[in-house]
């Protein structure tokens, strides 16, 4: 029987492990990029885990994809929220999808998003708990419109959330904000800073992936 094809675009790099079910992490990249981007750091991932990276569903005129058009004249301006929240069903429907295609463990999903990934990210990781484990949120911030629970009713979020301390497209403040609106309830949040812009260094990339080795399963 052939299974369904996914909603998102995707690239794929199989896990190598012998287990029926596969841990997997899925890449959600930034504005204007596309499935390539953060898919260059699939070689230097755990070898175990599926590797998926999703391309947003919005083409650019510019080129490139977006999880949702970005507008000056917004009070969120990197948001628009119709957009990221249909963006997120196409990301929760590709996942549940993804799990019976390429035998993945559903109980092993995790999240790596960049910029606006990051945001989609910080949503994913809230509203379904059900079915993201864990995330790795790169260079974004949290936008409580995306989310479904009230900040106070979120907790036990297990998160790697990193920051450029010279980011001038995403200001560090607002990760910041986002890390102290949420701290309290969710001592196993990592939040760290880097001598960095918009961006992931080397030194950023190594930390996070040793987290993904010490917080596996």
């Amino acid at each position: 029987m052939d299974l369904p094809s996914l909603p998102l675009v995707y690239k794929i790099k199989q896990s190598n492990s012998t287990k029926e079910k596969k841990p997997c992490l899925i890449l959600l990249h930034g504005y204007g990029s596309n499935e390539d981007d953060l898919f260059s750091f699939a070689p230097y991932l755990p070898e175990e885990y599926t590797v998926l990276s999703f391309r947003a569903p919005i083409a650019l005129s510019f080129g490139g994809y977006a999880w949702s058009n970005i507008h000056e004249h917004l009070e969120n301006k990197y948001t628009v929220i119709q957009e990221a929240n249909e963006s997120l069903m196409l990301i929760e429907e590709s996942i549940k999808l993804s799990i019976t295609k390429f035998s993945l463990d559903k109980k092993d999903i995790s999240l790596i998003g960049f910029s606006q990934g990051c945001v989609l990210s910080w949503a994913m990781a809230i509203n379904k708990p059900n079915i993201i484990r864990r995330a790795i949120a790169l260079s974004g911030y949290i936008v409580p419109e995306l989310l479904e629970v009230s900040v106070d009713k979120i907790n036990n979020l297990l998160i790697f959330n990193s920051h450029g301390i010279s980011d001038q497209i995403i200001p560090v403040n607002k990760a910041r904000e986002s890390y102290n609106l949420i701290k309290k309830n969710n001592p196993k949040i990592i939040y760290k800073e880097y001598n960095e812009g918009h961006g992931i260094n080397q030194d950023n990339f190594s930390d996070f992936l040793f987290w993904i080795k010490t917080t596996s399963i």
